[in-house]
């Protein structure tokens, strides 16, 4: 059933939820997630009941997609659009037939998605909303595997860790930036699980050298770049830039990492710039008029006459990047929905920042503490995290058009900020709890002659 809103027809979220193949398609996808989180247990401490937090994630996903249906009974904004072209990708599979509906460049992996799924369900709503709670469910474990591996590198101890994960877990299926966005049709929970999957598989590269962990890594980014070009490209953008700057510690003076990263950076900021800028038909004046609509958040590209006009990059980057990463500012505070979903989000947001900044101190004061002298310990996953979340945010800049969408794309970057922020919050506070931080090497034993 279509029903008529002031002249524009909506679909309700519930539209052929009942039939057979929708019930059939949405069992076979909870098992598949159920199989897949099993998998992704492995890389977990066995310390930790990775159980509870799924069963909060869960329930939250659970509340809030009940919250929806007796809201918003019907499909809104960018959700039609989604619904539109999955079901022309899903009649061209049926009949062969060219699709009736365009697909959006840089988009067409989502609606391709979808579209396989409404060929075997029918154009049922609720399908692809259950889909994005799944992929919801799964950020726990792969966050805390994530995180896991980051303690791991940096030699936490067993406690340390397991506490690290155990918050990491619960934050994922807590924060409300995440839940708020589950209940939708809309690209924001695959893009995590992607981006989440790209860095987990990544870190265990770096630990274990396996080439089928890099096909991984590339299979997945080539997904991203298919559902979110510009996020996909930053992201590859960031792998790359972080394997850099991991490499360069190896060097010990200063100068001598900046010589190898500067370079580096330089050419892969012009590549990306050149990708971003080839998809979106970007330029100076273009990314300013977006981004002058971010305290409007009625539409991603408004901006009208009075939009700000920038000149050169770095007016761009002074302007857009300081409210990309930590807007809403006080004297932008209004009561649209947009800007109090911001200012909501952004307690969380900062927390994570937060959290990742305090490592360095924290380890600092740590390491100053130990009465034996041991091996350094290393950051080099820790970094990774940094550099990608850093690479995102500048994207997001970029790319963001009003404070409704720095909030949804923000998500993007809170996958790397969310394990940096449970391990820098946990060796910060090992000063004040007195907790063993590191794990105890043993010693060496010389041999006795007997």
């Amino acid at each position: 059933m279509v029903a008529k809103d002031g002249g524009v027809m909506t679909t309700p979220i519930l539209q052929g939820a009942l039939t057979f193949p929708a019930v059939a398609v949405i069992t076979l996808l909870v098992l598949v997630a159920w199989a897949f989180g099993a998998f992704l247990r492995r890389d977990l401490p066995r310390t930790v009941s990775v159980a509870a937090p799924v069963i909060v994630a869960i329930a939250t996903s659970a509340t809030m997609t009940f919250f929806r249906l007796t809201n918003d009974v019907y499909l809104l904004s960018d959700e039609k659009t989604w619904h539109a072209q999955s079901i022309s990708v899903a009649e061209y599979l049926s009949s062969g037939q060219s699709a009736t509906v365009n697909l959006s460049a840089g988009k067409e992996g989502y609606s391709w998605i979808i579209g396989t799924l409404y060929w075997i369900s029918g154009p049922a709503p609720l399908v692809p909303i259950v889909f994005g709670a799944l992929t919801f469910i799964l950020l726990v474990p792969i966050c805390g595997a994530v995180t896991n591996l980051v303690a791991r590198d940096l030699r936490l101890s067993d406690v340390a860790a397991t506490k690290a994960v155990r918050w990491a877990c619960y934050f994922v299926a807590l924060c409300p930036a995440i839940v708020i966005w589950v209940p939708r049709m809309l690209r924001e929970s695959i893009s995590m699980l992607l981006i989440g999957l790209m860095i987990l598989w990544f870190l265990k590269y770096l630990e274990a050298r396996r080439p089928m962990l890099l096909i991984g890594v590339g299979l997945m980014a080539a997904v991203m770049v298919t559902i979110r070009a510009q996020v996909g490209m930053g992201i590859i953008a960031g792998i790359v830039l972080s394997s850099i700057v991991a490499y360069s510690t190896r060097y010990r003076h200063v100068f001598s990492r900046v010589m190898l990263v500067g370079p580096c950076f330089a050419l892969i900021f012009a590549v990306t710039w050149a990708f971003v800028d080839s998809t979106s038909d970007l330029s100076a004046e273009s990314i300013a008029l977006r981004n002058r609509a971010l305290t409007d958040a009625s539409s991603a590209f408004d901006g009208g006459e009075t939009a700000y006009t920038a000149d050169s990059l770095l007016e761009i980057v002074l302007f857009n990047l300081p409210r990309a990463a930590l807007g809403p500012f006080p004297t932008e505070l209004n009561l649209s929905g947009g800007i109090v979903i911001a200012a909501m989000s952004n307690i969380f947001w900062l927390a994570c920042i937060l959290g990742a900044l305090l490592l360095f101190p924290g380890l600092r004061r740590a390491e100053a503490t130990r009465s034996q002298p041991t091996e350094k310990r290393r950051a080099r996953s820790f970094v990774v995290l940094v550099v990608l979340a850093m690479t995102l945010v500048a994207i997001l800049s970029i790319t963001a058009g009003n404070y409704g969408l720095v909030v949804r794309m923000r998500l993007m970057p809170l996958v790397a900020l969310i394990p940096a922020a449970a391990i820098g919050f946990q060796v910060w506070r090992h000063r004040r709890s007195g907790d063993v931080l590191f794990r105890q090497e043993a010693a060496a034993v010389p041999l006795r002659r007997v």
